[in-house]
């Protein structure tokens, strides 16, 4: 499974409200035609506050607000590399590329969109789910076997 997180950020000028509107009701329909076949999953979320971490806190004991600069971050999971580069495909289509590049015009901040393609990893709800044997770990990854 490979999952794509795109980053993005309202054109200026524009209000939160109209940004997720437009993209819910216009750019998500259109990734649904477009690349729906290829969707694993697609999920959009949408920041209401932001702090440092808690470990960052101040020496009273207070954890600072933190002010963020991007409006959504979404989620798409794909099946596997052919998937992606299917997906890419439609995205560089002359005549596909296109529609989707004049409807970011719309709502987007185009120069500060981010893209990236991520290995995820998934370790469970922590819901009484044991971490793997040591042993285990050595065999998936050098770095958590220290």
């Amino acid at each position: 499974m490979i999952k794509i997180i795109w980053l993005l950020k309202r054109k200026p000028g524009m209000s939160k409200e109209a940004f997720r509107e437009h993209y819910e009701n216009s750019h998500v329909v259109l990734a649904h035609k477009y690349v729906g076949h290829l969707l694993e999953g697609y999920h959009r979320n949408y920041p209401i506050e932001g702090w440092l971490a808690p470990s960052s806190k101040r020496e009273d004991g207070v954890v600072e607000p933190f002010e963020y600069d991007y409006d959504c971050i979404t989620e798409m999971r794909i099946k596997d590399e052919e998937a992606a580069e299917e997906m890419l495909r439609i995205f560089n289509d002359p005549v596909i590329g296109k529609i989707f590049v004049d409807d970011e015009h719309r709502f987007l901040d185009r120069k500060l969109v981010v893209m990236l393609k991520c290995d995820e990893v998934n370790t469970g709800t922590g819901t009484g789910h044991m971490a793997p044997p040591k042993e285990q770990l050595a065999t998936q990854s050098p770095v958590l076997a220290r």
